[in-house]
């Protein structure tokens, strides 16, 4: 069983029947998996990081997963097809479903995304996976920082 593409495949449903998909991280532990829905994050990638820390400490408080597994986060954002620029900045980025999870056990992160294909009113018609060639090495600060914020809590009250 892959646990990751069951989420990712539940977020396309989501995201083609609703038109959109809110932050959310699926928190898997030995004992259950929890998933929670995100208010609000930063406008930059350190105040997304600093969040994710402080959504990890909040999280070790208020429930008791047991041992962590794995960490899936699923949010829509930009693809960019220049390097040199952020995404945002890119005029020709893609909007994206993206998919990202960590193993705690092996720090490996893989990410799965998802090109959004809307029509010219602006709905979602279709979601087309990107493969991109070769080995794409994932590593985003955000589940990081979400696992540091767990750990600094968990041997507390876990």
């Amino acid at each position: 069983m892959d646990i990751v593409k069951d989420i990712a495949d539940l977020a396309k449903r989501i995201f083609l029947k609703d038109g959109y998909h809110a932050p959310m991280l699926f928190v898997k532990g030995t004992k259950h998996m929890i998933p929670i829905q995100l208010a609000t994050l930063g406008a930059t990638a350190a105040e997304r990081e600093q969040d994710l820390f402080k959504v990890g400490t909040w999280f070790a408080r208020k429930h008791h997963v047991g041992d962590l597994e794995l960490i899936v986060f699923v949010s829509e954002g930009w693809i960019g097809k220049n390097i040199n620029i952020l995404p945002s900045q890119d005029p020709k980025r893609i909007e994206a479903l993206l998919i990202h999870s960590l193993d705690p056990r092996t720090q490996e992160q893989r990410a799965m995304q998802f090109e959004i294909k809307r029509d010219p009113k602006g709905n979602v018609r279709d979601l087309k996976e990107l493969v991109f060639p070769g080995v794409v090495e994932t590593k985003g600060g955000l589940l990081p920082a979400f696992l540091e914020g767990y750990k600094l809590i968990s041997p507390v009250h876990n």
